[in-house]
């Protein structure tokens, strides 16, 4: 079907026959080609399932197919949400050992602050909106641990320890998935309040580029976005 729509001139006789049923000689009337030429763009539509050709005795007749655009358009709309939660956060590769990742949302630094470092917050969104079970003792020193149930009924854990709190501005913890022990990394959250706005930068550095990329080839990126979309949502419960 991208195939198809690719062509200016195929999408041209899909507008034509979104406004009713007409045969190939009607088609190729507003075209600078030959019927034959039309034909051909015909085929390409119809093996895609965009369009049914019938005859009518000595007529070729041709009308729009919706279905196979509904579907399109429905698939198209699904990844568009997940593209546009994905690329509202910025992800780069600062050195071969780091990856950042910059946020904005709409909502006050003690707000987000407190959503990334309370217990009754972080089960709203930290599992991508999966449900979590979460400990967290929020001091230097402390340590938390959150389980997220996916709905194939795995658990995943995840477990650090904090290094450095500055309230609201600035988190220095560790992060290490249960599922591979002992590969722990660090992550640094900064909190910056922009005309009641905040944005989070959040540096995770790893001992080695073979733990960074294992990282990013995780499926870190839509984990990130869906995590962030569910914490936009809670944070707009909570305004």
């Amino acid at each position: 079907m991208f195939a198809a729509l690719a062509d200016p001139t195929r999408r041209a006789i899909l507008a034509r026959l979104a406004a009713g049923e007409a045969t190939v000689n009607e088609l190729a009337e507003p075209f600078p080609i030959s019927v034959q030429a039309i034909s051909k763009h015909l085929g390409v539509l119809e093996r895609a399932g965009l369009i049914v050709r019938t005859r009518e005795a000595q007529w070729r007749r041709c009308r729009l197919d919706p279905t196979p655009l509904r579907t399109l358009a429905e698939w198209v709309d699904q990844y568009r949400r997940l593209w546009d939660e994905r690329y509202d956060t910025t992800i780069t590769q600062p050195s071969d050992r780091e990856i950042t990742m910059t946020r904005t949302f709409d909502a006050p630094r003690e707000l987000v602050f407190a959503a990334h470092t309370q217990a009754e917050h972080l089960r709203h969104w930290w599992g991508r909106g999966n449900p979590l079970d979460t400990e967290i003792d929020f001091r230097e020193g402390g340590r938390y641990r959150h389980v997220e149930h996916a709905p194939d009924g795995s658990a995943y854990a995840f477990r650090g320890e904090f290094r450095e709190i500055v309230v609201p501005e600035r988190v220095v913890q560790t992060f290490e998935f249960e599922g591979m022990p002992g590969h722990v990394a660090v992550e640094t959250l900064v909190f910056t309040e922009h005309d009641g706005r905040t944005v989070v930068t959040t540096t995770t550095s790893f001992d080695t580029t073979q733990d960074r990329d294992g990282m990013v080839e995780s499926g870190m990126a839509q984990g990130v976005a869906e995590s962030y979309a569910a914490l936009d949502r809670h944070l707009a419960t909570l305004r």
